[in-house]
């Protein structure tokens, strides 16, 4: 029995080595700038193509993209760790056709969860993701060194930030942590919230010219999020706007977002998605 799970658990890796799985991580220096808002309409949005999403909210004590795809999470891996339900329990459907995984952690469960994350756990998250074009991580505001591994293994990371004079310096401090750590991922920024063009070009102008002054680096691109009173309204709701709104200002600058997303090739990355999500969760370094 034990050499039958072994070779199941080989094949299944090998079916992984040439997986073409996307993994996008969405960040922020603080919170209050919408970056579950932004997680989860790309996940729907990718959805609606036809696209198969995991949405994995790792947000330690703040997890809230379930309640924003009108879901109730049933059990976490925070259970699955104590032994109340297996790791596919986790997994829950949505009505927009995505999956969602929340760790439903506090601090000290997330160190729990990384010491206990050995090749059996590895296998039953493969055994979920096998058939998921694109994972996205919804990680916790502000830098954090522990979770080192989800940025460094990611596709493209979405800084996502608001006109506000502390958002735009904490956005500015996580791009420099990302920038010392190393992170070889394209790194985009997320305006949100933005109400007219001078504003926009302004944020652009200060964040461009202190990222090649202080750290000699071109900000990939910019993206725009037009503030939108309909996005309230669909946090009430629990839908996200890309559908309960598609015409919206705000659905259209997160269709462009999306294509530029459809259009992501694996940055060059050769070695398998097993091997990446076991550097992800920290199991090997």
């Amino acid at each position: 029995m034990s050499y039958l799970f072994n070779d199941q658990a080989s094949r299944l890796r090998e079916e992984f080595a040439s997986n073409d799985t996307k993994i996008i991580s969405v960040v922020s220096g603080k919170g209050g700038v919408g970056k579950s808002i932004f997680s989860v309409n790309i996940a729907a949005l990718l959805a609606s193509y036809d696209k198969r999403v995991l949405v994995f909210d790792s947000d330690a004590g703040f997890a809230n993209a379930s309640i924003l795809l009108g879901s109730s999470i049933k059990h976490t891996l925070s259970d699955y760790m104590k032994g109340i339900v297996t790791f596919k329990e986790c997994i829950q459907e949505t009505r927009y056709g995505v999956k969602i995984v929340s760790t439903g952690f506090d601090y000290t469960d997330w160190k729990i969860f990384q010491n206990n994350f050995d090749g059996s756990i590895l296998n039953e998250f493969l055994s979920v993701t096998r058939e998921i074009d694109y994972l996205i991580i919804d990680v916790g505001a502000g830098y954090s060194e522990k979770l080192n591994n989800f940025y460094l293994n990611s596709d493209k990371i979405f800084i996502v930030t608001a006109p506000e004079p502390t958002a735009v310096v904490n956005a500015y401090s996580l791009l420099k942590a990302l920038s010392y750590l190393g992170v070889g991922s394209e790194i985009e920024i997320v305006l949100n919230m933005t109400k007219n063009k001078e504003e926009l070009d302004n944020i652009k102008y200060a964040l461009e010219n202190t990222v090649k002054k202080f750290l000699n680096k071109d900000i990939n691109s910019f993206y725009e999020l037009s503030y939108d009173p309909n996005v309230p309204l669909s946090v009430k709701a629990q839908t996200p706007i890309v559908i309960l709104k598609k015409d919206s200002k705000f659905s259209k600058d997160m269709k462009k977002i999306v294509e530029d997303i459809l259009n992501l090739n694996n940055s060059g990355k050769e070695e398998s998605f097993a091997n990446r999500i076991k550097r992800l969760f920290g199991l090997e370094h």
